[in-house]
Parts: structure tokens; sequence; C-alpha cells
């Protein structure tokens, strides 16, 4: 992103002066640098004038110390020993006026500074250390005051965004035009939620550094990634101290300033609100959606037509086939307050996921359990595989239609979910036969409800039955059963590719076989 070079850009203002600086925008311009040039972007705080034999005592970390050299030591130790006690005070530098007590500073003094990347200036003697004092130390208070102007205005037009922004995107925006530098947020999984640009013109921080992110939850702001033009901040959004997201802003160019750092902090906060708000809305939403599935599920749905208008809104068809879905989380219940974040992200995701598959998300929670519809003509075994961690499982009903129908799908996802075991899925469909070869009285009613619709009702239900009892008696022997049928061996294959058609079946299939010789065998039991 370009800079500005006019007075517009507020946070790009330096917090404190350096010597630097120092050195070209005020009096220090006449000094001449003698040591420590690679230190000169040492923070300057203040200038501190002392002529006294113990210096330290009156020093502070970020001063710049003016000294007449009158009390300097003369021993080359103690020379030594003093810039060792300036550095270890976090001194920004000495200036020295020359010459008048010191023609310049000390061969010893020179060598400790330069061993120890300590400025060292030397000052004319005619240039008053009043007038020093007195620029720097205005410098010093005029930029406070634009930085207090600028932190108002950063304030202002970050409380603006918080009332104008439709989006996270919106506040990265408003804050890169702030702080100049490219600004985006990501949900705490690493997902795209937002930026100043379109997502494929940023740069966006790698898995590394949401690793790290996540493992520093307790940060206001750190800069993370290395080397340095890959180097962004990250500053967590949280809501009631748990973390919702993270606002990324680009150090490539240059470490933030602590007004940036300031304002990343409160456009994280805003950011906070916003996702609040947004919450509260979608969870109206989905308590609305819950209501609605619920009833379903329930069996409670009654098809009125307010009722059939709400559930088209809702993505339902009455008309359209569905499995019944659910994903049993593992966790115990009652949930944890880790428990409730995982399953919430569960939630988002399987949202996201049908979303994307062009599906409504009538989706239902309840404890540990997610359950949901989806349109049958989907695989719900492609659906698993991308959902899949290996800890949750998923139970899938039979094939249903309608609002008594779903009600009965529910019923075939709560008997497979306490067999379930930890990234397992069941489908009933698959293991409603062997269900019926272990006695289930319930599977046993499905499975010959199903062939009955299937062979269908009247002249057609009885040849149907006729060639299906003539062929599952012969072990399915087309010459023997079209004896037994009295019928031309054509016209029985003739009416096999018609019975497999209506069944759905693949009569050739062993298991298809064993479940049809089963079937008549139940039928005869039942009467037929």
């Amino acid at each position: 992103m370009a800079r500005r070079d006019d007075d517009t850009s507020p946070a790009r203002l330096p917090v404190t002066l350096d010597l630097a600086t120092a050195l070209v925008e005020t009096n220090l311009r006449h000094a001449r640098v003698v040591a420590g040039e690679r230190s000169l972007d040492r923070p300057l705080r203040w200038v501190h004038m002392v002529d006294h034999p113990d210096i330290t005592a009156w020093v502070r970390q970020g001063q710049l110390l003016l000294t007449t050299g009158y009390h300097w030591p003369e021993e080359p130790a103690a020379e030594r020993a003093l810039i060792e006690a300036l550095v270890e005070k976090g001194l920004a530098g000495v200036a020295l006026a020359v010459p008048r007590f010191l023609s310049a500073f000390p061969e010893a003094s020179r060598q400790a500074a330069m061993e120890l990347d300590f400025p060292l200036l030397e000052i004319p003697w005619d240039v008053p250390f009043s007038q020093i004092t007195e620029e720097v130390h205005a410098w010093l208070i005029a930029r406070q005051g634009q930085l207090i102007a600028r932190a108002e205005r950063i304030h202002r037009d970050l409380t603006r965004s918080a009332l104008t922004a439709r989006n996270l995107g919106d506040i990265a925006t408003a804050l890169s035009r702030l702080l100049e530098r490219d600004v985006l947020f990501t949900g705490w999984e690493g997902e795209w939620l937002g930026g100043s640009a379109a997502r494929d013109a940023m740069r966006l921080p790698s898995a590394a550094m949401h690793a790290a992110a996540r493992r520093t939850r307790d940060m206001t702001g750190r800069s993370l990634g290395e080397p340095p033009d890959q180097r962004m901040l990250a500053c967590p959004v949280r809501i009631q101290e748990v973390p919702a997201a993270t606002l990324w802003i680009d150090e490539s160019d240059s470490r933030v300033s602590e007004l940036e750092q300031r304002a990343a902090e409160q456009a994280a906060l805003i950011s906070a609100l916003h996702l609040s708000h947004q919450r509260a809305l979608q969870a109206q939403e989905t308590r609305l959606g819950y209501a609605f599935v619920d009833s379903l599920l329930e069996g409670r749905f009654e098809p009125t037509p307010a009722a059939l208008e709400r559930a088209a809104l809702q993505g339902w068809d009455p008309e359209v086939r569905y499995h019944v879905c659910a994903i049993l989380l593992n966790e115990p219940v009652p949930l944890s307050r880790d428990g409730l974040l995982r399953r919430e992200r569960w939630e988002q995701l399987l949202g996201n996921r049908l979303q994307a598959l062009g599906l409504p998300p009538l989706i239902s929670v309840s404890l540990n359990q997610l359950l949901f519809l989806v349109r049958a003509e989907m695989s719900t075994a492609d659906l698993w595989q991308q959902l899949s961690d290996g800890e949750a499982a998923m139970a899938v009903s039979r094939e249903v239609q309608g609002a008594a129908a779903i009600a009965e799908g529910a019923d075939d996802v709560a008997r497979l979910l306490p067999s379930l075991r930890p990234g397992e899925r069941r489908d009933f469909e698959a293991l409603l036969f062997s269900r019926v070869l272990e006695g289930d009285h319930a599977a046993r009613e499905l499975f010959l409800a199903r062939l009955s619709r299937a062979l269908g009702e009247g002249s057609r239900r009885q040849s149907r039955l006729e060639t299906l009892n003539a062929l599952t008696q012969s072990g399915f022997q087309l010459a023997q059963a079209a004896r037994a049928l009295d019928i031309h061996i054509s016209t029985l294959r003739y009416r096999l590719e018609r019975l497999e058609a209506a069944l759905a079946m693949d009569l050739n299939d062993p298991e298809m076989r064993l479940q049809l010789q089963v079937a008549m065998r139940l039928l005869d039991d039942d009467g037929g």
C-alpha cells in the first residue's frame, strides 16, 4: 500500500523522537557523531544537563546527556566504567561540548562506546545547551500533541466504522486507511473473514503464524513471522474473554508504532462488538431454524399454509426425499465450556459445508449431537469424508419424504447412535438387513414394507410375487424357475429386468439374492 507524504497519515508519526531525527530537525544538527552511529535510532525521550562527579545517579533511560566534560573521568578504566554504566542505564547517548574543558572525547571513552555501540556526540561550544534542550523538548511536546490529535481521529474514525460496518472487511478497510497498511481478519482456526483488499491480492498469514497466534491467547498484539518481509502483527479478537478471531496487520515495511498498536487493539474491540451483534442475530435465526427442524424430527409439524410458507423459507421441500443425519461428538454430557465451543465450531463447519454444496442448513443441535437433513441425491459418505475429524461419528437414516417420514428417519438415527464408535459412519439402510436377521421386529416391518411397496399393486404385484417365489425356490436357476412358472426362459429374462428396476436391486448380487430369499420366507410366514 502506498504511503502518503502529507500530514493526513495519523499513525505513521513516531511516538518518541530518536537521535537520528534530532540530528536533522533540532540544534543537534551541529553535532558530530564520533561513536555509536549504528544506534542512532535509540528513542530520545528527554535531554538532561549534568556536570557532576556522580553522573549515573542523575540520568534516566532514554535521556540524552549534555555535558561540558568538567567532571569527565581522567583514568581509562574509569572512563570505560562510566560508559558501561550509562549503557546499562539505557541512555540515548552523550553529547559533549567542545572544545573547552575537553577538546574531544578521550580515546578510551570513544573505544568503549564503539565496542558497545553507544552514541557519543561532540557539539561546538558556542551552541548553547539551552537551545538544544528547548528545541528537543518543544519537538517532543509538539509531537505528543499531534499524536493525541491523531489518536482522537483514529478513535473517531474507528467508532464511525463500528456504526456503519457491514462486515469485518469494512472494519479492516477503515483501519487500513488509517494505518496505511494491509489489514485482514481470520477465524481462530485460520479461515478468511475479510480484509482491506480481495483475498487473492493480500499476503496471508502462514499456518505457523496461525499456530503461534493460538498458542499465545493472552497477547494484546505480537509480531509474528520472519524474515521481516513476512512479518505481521497478530491481535486477538475476544468475545467474553474467548478468542473468536485474529486481526492481522502487515509489518513487512516497518514495525507498528505504539499508536498503531493501540489502534489495532481498539479495532479488535470494535470487531468483537460487531461479531457479538452478528452472533446475536444469527443465534435468533438459528433458534427459529432449530424450532422448525425440531418440529419435523419430533413429528410435530402441522402442514398449514403458513407453516409450509415458513418451511419454504427455511429451504425444506415436502416433495423432496431426504436422509436424516446425526453427528455424535466425542464429548461427555453435560458439555463443558470447551465442549460447547467445539460444538459451536462443528455447527459452523457443518452449515458452511452444506451451503457450499447448495443445500439449506436444516440443522438442529442438542447436547453432544447435531441433527440435520440432506437431500437423498447427495452422497452422505462424501460429506462425512469432508467433515470427519476422526473423533466424531455419523449416523444416516433411510430415505424419507414428507414430515411424518422425517420423524421416522429421526428414529432411525436414534437407534444407531448408541452403538457408534469415534470416527465411524453408520448407514441405517446398510444395517437394516443385519437387524432383520437379529430379530429386530421394527426392522423386519420396515424391510417387508419396502419390498411390498416396490412390488406394486393388483395383477402386477401378483406376477412379481410369483416370479420372485420361483426364483428364490430354485436358487435363482433361470431354467428351473421358468419351468415352475411354465413360461419361456426369454420371458423370464424380460420379467427379471422389470423386477430389478422395480426393486432397485442387482439380482446377480449374492447379497441381494439372500435378502430376497429371506423376504419371501417372511412374507410366507405373514401370509403374503
